[in-house]
Protein backbone atom coordinates (compact mmCIF):
# COMPACT_ATOMS: atom_id res chain seq x y z
CA UNK A 1 0.00 0.00 0.00
CA UNK A 2 1.53 3.47 -1.16
CA UNK A 3 0.69 6.33 0.85
CA UNK A 4 -2.07 8.10 -1.10
CA UNK A 5 -3.75 4.94 -1.00
CA UNK A 6 -3.33 4.84 2.95
CA UNK A 7 -4.58 8.07 2.86
CA UNK A 8 -7.52 7.79 1.36
CA UNK A 9 -8.76 3.99 2.95
CA UNK A 10 -8.60 6.90 6.18
CA UNK A 11 -10.00 9.47 4.50
CA UNK A 12 -13.23 7.68 2.88
CA UNK A 13 -13.25 4.98 5.50
CA UNK A 14 -12.77 2.36 3.57
CA UNK A 15 -12.55 -1.31 5.52
CA UNK A 16 -9.00 -2.70 4.75
CA UNK A 17 -10.84 -6.39 5.12
CA UNK A 18 -12.55 -5.51 1.79
CA UNK A 19 -8.68 -6.02 0.30
CA UNK A 20 -8.83 -9.71 1.61
CA UNK A 21 -12.50 -9.92 0.21
CA UNK A 22 -11.02 -8.77 -3.44
CA UNK A 23 -7.57 -10.79 -3.62
CA UNK A 24 -8.05 -13.37 -1.02
CA UNK A 25 -4.84 -11.82 0.68
CA UNK A 26 -3.95 -12.42 4.33
CA UNK A 27 -0.66 -10.21 4.92
CA UNK A 28 -0.58 -6.37 3.71
CA UNK A 29 2.50 -4.90 3.99
CA UNK A 30 3.67 -1.06 3.16
CA UNK A 31 7.39 0.44 2.70
CA UNK A 32 9.15 2.22 4.77
CA UNK A 33 9.64 5.58 2.55
CA UNK A 34 5.86 5.26 2.70
CA UNK A 35 6.12 5.36 6.27
CA UNK A 36 9.08 8.20 6.59
CA UNK A 37 6.00 10.14 4.34
CA UNK A 38 3.21 9.41 6.05
CA UNK A 39 5.08 11.19 8.84
CA UNK A 40 6.02 14.08 7.34
CA UNK A 41 2.86 14.70 5.84
CA UNK A 42 1.43 14.21 9.56
CA UNK A 43 3.66 17.09 10.90
CA UNK A 44 1.31 19.42 8.77
CA UNK A 45 -1.37 21.24 10.95
CA UNK A 46 -4.23 20.34 7.70
CA UNK A 47 -6.56 18.01 6.91
CA UNK A 48 -3.79 15.71 4.99
CA UNK A 49 -1.43 15.55 8.30
CA UNK A 50 -4.52 14.22 10.38
CA UNK A 51 -5.16 11.71 7.84
CA UNK A 52 -1.74 10.48 7.99
CA UNK A 53 -1.71 10.55 11.84
CA UNK A 54 -4.90 8.19 11.48
CA UNK A 55 -3.43 6.27 8.28
CA UNK A 56 -0.05 6.05 11.05
CA UNK A 57 -2.25 4.47 13.63
CA UNK A 58 -3.69 1.99 11.87
CA UNK A 59 -0.57 0.70 10.20
CA UNK A 60 0.29 -0.01 14.06
CA UNK A 61 -2.78 -1.33 14.87
CA UNK A 62 -3.47 -3.92 12.50
CA UNK A 63 0.20 -4.92 12.55
CA UNK A 64 0.66 -4.24 8.77
CA UNK A 65 4.25 -5.30 7.71
CA UNK A 66 6.77 -2.65 7.01
CA UNK A 67 9.19 -3.68 4.29
CA UNK A 68 12.62 -1.91 4.34
CA UNK A 69 13.13 -0.02 0.96
CA UNK A 70 14.98 3.11 -0.03
CA UNK A 71 14.32 5.64 -1.74
CA UNK A 72 11.41 7.11 -3.21
CA UNK A 73 7.84 5.40 -2.36
CA UNK A 74 6.86 4.45 -6.43
CA UNK A 75 10.78 3.97 -7.53
CA UNK A 76 10.62 1.32 -4.55
CA UNK A 77 7.54 -0.35 -5.29
CA UNK A 78 8.66 -0.78 -9.18
CA UNK A 79 11.67 -2.74 -7.69
CA UNK A 80 10.22 -4.95 -5.09
CA UNK A 81 7.18 -5.94 -6.91
CA UNK A 82 6.87 -9.98 -8.05
CA UNK A 83 4.24 -11.28 -9.78
CA UNK A 84 2.45 -12.14 -6.79
CA UNK A 85 2.52 -8.61 -5.70
CA UNK A 86 -0.44 -6.34 -5.84
CA UNK A 87 0.29 -2.64 -5.04
CA UNK A 88 -2.60 -0.74 -3.48
CA UNK A 89 -2.44 2.64 -5.24
CA UNK A 90 -4.34 5.01 -6.51
CA UNK A 91 -1.66 7.01 -8.48
CA UNK A 92 -2.49 7.30 -11.48
CA UNK A 93 0.67 7.41 -12.94
CA UNK A 94 2.21 4.85 -11.00
CA UNK A 95 -0.25 2.43 -11.79
CA UNK A 96 0.11 2.91 -15.36
CA UNK A 97 3.80 1.99 -15.17
CA UNK A 98 2.85 -0.90 -12.77
CA UNK A 99 0.23 -1.23 -15.76
CA UNK A 100 2.95 -1.83 -18.21
CA UNK A 101 5.43 -4.00 -16.71
CA UNK A 102 2.18 -6.64 -16.63
CA UNK A 103 1.24 -6.16 -12.69
CA UNK A 104 -2.39 -5.52 -11.12
CA UNK A 105 -3.27 -2.85 -8.79
CA UNK A 106 -5.73 -2.47 -6.52
CA UNK A 107 -7.30 1.20 -6.44
CA UNK A 108 -10.60 3.22 -4.74
CA UNK A 109 -13.34 3.46 -7.22
CA UNK A 110 -15.56 6.26 -7.01
CA UNK A 111 -14.39 6.89 -3.00
CA UNK A 112 -16.68 4.18 -2.50
CA UNK A 113 -14.95 0.90 -2.88
CA UNK A 114 -11.79 -0.82 -4.11
CA UNK A 115 -10.98 -2.57 -7.29
CA UNK A 116 -8.40 -4.30 -8.86
CA UNK A 117 -6.93 -3.92 -12.67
Amino acid sequence: MDTNFLIDVVRFKIDLDSIGDLIGASELDTLSSVERELRKISEKPSKAGMYAKTALKLIKERDIKIVKSEGRPDNAMLKLVDDKTIIATNDTELRKRLKTAGRKTIYLKSKKHLAIS
